[in-house]
C-alpha cells in the first residue's frame, strides 16, 4: 500500500511538472529551477524524450556530464540520476529570469533586477528559492548573452 502511494504521488508530482513545463511555451518567461533535482522518470514525464543524448566532458575527468539536448535548444546534465544542471544556448526563444539570450551585456547589466558579480566573459547570481542552493552563471561571446546555466552550487 505504501508503494502503491508513493507511486501515486509521484505520478501527480510528475503531471503537474509537466503541465507547468509545457506552460512555458505560452508563458513569458522560462524558470529552469523546475527541472533541477528532477530524477530520469520525472524529467521525461515534463519533457519528453530528448532529442539527443551525449557526453560532455568537464575541465576533469571527474566532471563528465551526460547530457538530455531538447530541439528548443535547452540541455539537461545528469549526476548519476538527478539533474544538477540546466542550459540555455543562444537560440532559446523564451525569455529567462527576464533575460533574453542575444541581448547585450550592457542590456543585461542595465534591465537586470540582481546583484551580478562579474567573473571574465560571464556574470553570476546566486538563487536562494528551492532545494538546493543554485547559481546562474550568464556568458557572454563578443558582448552578447550566448549560454545560461542553471546549476546546483553545491557540486
Amino acid at each position: 500500500m505504501r508503494a502503491r502511494n508513493s507511486l501515486i504521488r509521484r505520478f501527480i508530482l510528475s503531471l503537474l511538472l509537466f503541465i507547468s513545463v509545457l506552460a512555458r511555451a505560452s508563458a513569458d518567461d522560462f524558470d529552469p529551477t523546475r527541472l533541477i533535482g528532477l530524477d530520469i522518470p520525472a524529467a521525461v514525464a515534463a519533457l519528453g524524450l530528448p532529442q539527443q543524448m551525449f557526453t560532455w566532458r568537464g575541465a576533469e575527468e571527474r566532471e563528465d556530464n551526460v547530457v538530455f539536448y531538447y530541439p528548443d535548444f535547452l540541455y539537461l546534465f545528469w549526476f548519476k540520476d538527478k539533474v544538477w544542471q540546466v542550459r540555455c544556448d543562444r537560440r532559446f526563444a523564451s525569455t529567462v529570469f527576464g533575460l533574453t539570450l542575444g541581448a547585450s551585456r550592457e542590456q543585461v547589466e542595465r534591465t537586470s533586477l540582481r546583484t551580478l558579480t562579474p567573473n571574465g566573459d560571464s556574470l553570476y547570481f546566486d538563487l536562494s528559492e528551492g532545494s538546493y542552493p543554485l547559481r546562474v552563471r550568464l556568458v557572454f561571446t563578443a558582448s552578447v548573452l550566448s549560454d545560461l546555466y542553471v546549476y546546483r552550487s553545491d557540486f
